[in-house]
Parts: C-alpha cells; structure tokens; sequence
C-alpha cells in the first residue's frame, strides 16, 4: 500500500505529443523506475530514470525529465476505489477531474462505501508515527463516483506528456464485505475499468500496484499491461524465488524493494533486487522508503551501469544466479556466500576493484562490467 500525498495539480496547455517507443526503454539496462515519485527530487538530481510513476506530471516537468532520458516513460494516476483524507489529496482529484467542466463534481457522502456502525469504510492507514491520514473506500457501483474517478484517469490520459497511467491499491477483496462482497467489488472495479480502458483510445501503458504479487491483482486481468511488486524482498513483500519466478508472464514487471518504513539503506538487499530485475526481461527496478512514503530520489552506482543487451537467459550455478550481457555480468546469490573467477579481468561498479576473482555475500548481488572502468 502506499501514501497517496501527490502533489496539487497545476493544468498547463497541452503539447504535441512527445512519442513513446516502449520498446526502446525496455530492454536497456538496468531500467531504473520511480514509484509515486517525488519529481521535483527527481529532476534536481538530473539523473536518467527509465520509467517515472507519479500522480501528474506538466508538459514543463515533462520536458526537464526527458532532458534527462529522451526515452523515459511517464505515467500518471492515482486509485479507482480509494481516497487519501487529506485536503491537498482531495482538491488534486477535483481540479483534474473537473478541468474543463462547466458543472463541475464535488466528492459527496454518498460516494463513500458504508462501513456499517462505524461510518465510513476505513483502511486502517491513519498513523501519527507517519504522520498519515486515513484512506477510505469508495464505493465502486455509485454512478457519480464512477463518472468522477474516470473523468480523472480521461484528463490523464488526453495529456500528451503521459505515456501511460498508474492504478494504486488494486484489490480482489472487499474492504467491508458486510456492505459489498469480494464478487460485487471485483465486479464493479472492472466496470471502473472498462471505461477508462475505452478512454485510453491510444493505447497507452497501464501499469497496476499489485500489492505483494500478480495473484492479487488476477482477477483484474486484461486490464493492465504489467505490475508493481510492491516490498519486494522485505518483511511481507515476494522472496528471491517468488520475484524470479514472477516474471515468468507477459506483463511488464516492476521490482519495488525498500527499507521496510525504516529509513535505514540495506545496500545489500538493494543490490540483490536490482540483479534480480536484471535477470529477466521487460522488468524494472526501484528503492525507496516503503510503503509509508515512496518515490525518494535515490541513485547508486549500481545504476550508472551500462550493461548493454542481454546475451542469453539467466543460469544458475552453485547456488547463485548468473546473466551475461554484452558488456558485464550481473550475480544474484540469495543463499550462500559465493566465489566468482572470471577468465577475464572485471570491475566491480560496488567496490570500483578490478580482479578476475570476487566474493559475493549471501543477501547481496553484484553488477560486473568487462574491463577497466
């Protein structure tokens, strides 16, 4: 789950379009993402994010961020059966939603799914530790909430900036099954989605907030073209072996490792991700905070690497997972301690040393280019 503070909305005069070859993203590596980025942090940093995940970016931000990446994908959206109860949250809703509008649609009790006794239908996500406010259920079969939350994701995707749009807190279940059951919310999310699917006439990327894995998020399919493993390698996010076996699909895969709301860097974990994203195909990687506060601007030297195209599929040998590239060599050893001697002299982009033997902790990974670099 995520903190869904996003930014206010500041509606600029549309562009042309920028083009986005999808292909030619995909496929560099390593892909770097930022989910529910902070894009100002982002764009002060001026490095080369591959795939940028926000709640709007203007034809402006848009412009500085493909200075950085001309090949960058940016995606836009919030959820389409949530509100965060924050004021700044809720006025970005409207002010999209209603642009252009002469009648303009206000959130009204109505719109919120009855959580019996206990009034509106709450998430639990109300922390002064984080200093979050509640998020509360929508109901998904009331007309004008319907009309309002896809009048949003139509002004996102006519924005010609956006090469796709981002759906957060997808889920199979009903938050208060008493008012709605697990069959009737599905039902009713997946006609939310049919409508914004006919308003995305030029096919633009669709990219869904899976929670822990591509189960929760199944009976959603045929409505996203790839998903975000959200704590991916922490305390309830996919293991090595669950996220590896992951990307065994069709779907564009996004590895969201982070510190488990604690602020502290697991560099070792970090790199185990990014090699893990790096041993399949159509996959990006991300790190940040957590579930609590996503899309810090962070950047590591792992990230600089220029691999090139991958030569051949992942193999596994003594316990660890190797994949050659055109220019280097990613390992992955989640289990053991393993020893790597290469025919040839490699550099570690971690450490910066040369050598043609290196040690690889379990827990950790590594990324080695070919060469002096």
């Amino acid at each position: 789950m995520t903190k869904l503070l996003l930014g206010v909305l500041v509606v600029a005069i549309v562009l042309p379009p920028m083009g986005c070859d999808v292909d030619s993203a995909i496929g560099r590596t390593p892909n770097i993402a930022s989910w529910l980025a902070k894009k100002d942090e982002i764009i002060q940093t001026g490095k080369p994010y591959d795939l940028l995940m926000t709640g709007w970016v203007t034809p402006e931000e848009a412009a500085q961020l493909k200075s950085m990446n001309p090949d960058m994908l940016i995606l836009a959206g919030l959820t389409i059966s949530f509100v965060y109860d924050c004021p700044e949250w809720m006025a970005f809703l409207s002010t999209v939603a209603n642009y252009g509008k002469e009648n303009p649609v206000q959130i009204t009790e109505d719109m919120y799914l009855d959580g019996g006794d206990n009034g509106r239908c709450a998430f639990g996500w109300k922390s002064e530790e984080f200093s979050t406010e509640e998020i509360y259920a929508m109901d998904p079969r009331n007309d004008s909430w319907r009309d309002l939350i896809v009048s949003f994701y139509r002004q996102v995707l006519d924005q010609p900036q956006h090469d796709g749009i981002i759906v957060d807190m997808v889920t199979d279940w009903s938050p208060c099954p008493d008012t709605i059951t697990d069959e009737e919310w599905v039902q009713a999310n997946r006609m939310i989605m049919d409508e914004i699917t006919m308003a995305n006439d030029r096919n633009k990327l669709v990219i869904f907030n899976s929670g822990r894995d591509l189960s929760q998020i199944a009976a959603y399919k045929g409505y996203f073209d790839g998903y975000l493993l959200e704590n991916a390698l922490g305390s309830w996010g996919v293991t090595f072996d669950e996220g590896l076996e992951e990307a065994n699909n069709e779907y564009i895969v996004i590895y969201a490792v982070d510190t488990d709301d604690t602020g502290v860097l697991d560099l070792n974990r970090m790199r185990l991700g990014l090699t893990l994203s790096l041993l399949s195909d159509d996959t990006y990687f991300t790190y940040d905070f957590g579930s609590r506060d996503h899309g810090q601007a962070w950047w590591f030297p792992e990230y600089d690497a220029d691999l090139g195209r991958p030569l051949d599929d992942y193999r596994e040998t003594d316990n660890a997972y190797y994949r050659d590239f055109e220019k280097g060599i990613v390992v992955s050893s989640p289990n053991s301690d393993v020893t790597v001697d290469f025919d040839e002299e490699y550099t570690d982009l971690t450490t910066g040393i040369t050598s043609m033997t290196f040690t690889v902790r379990k827990g950790d990974g590594r990324v080695f280019l070919r060469g002096n670099s």
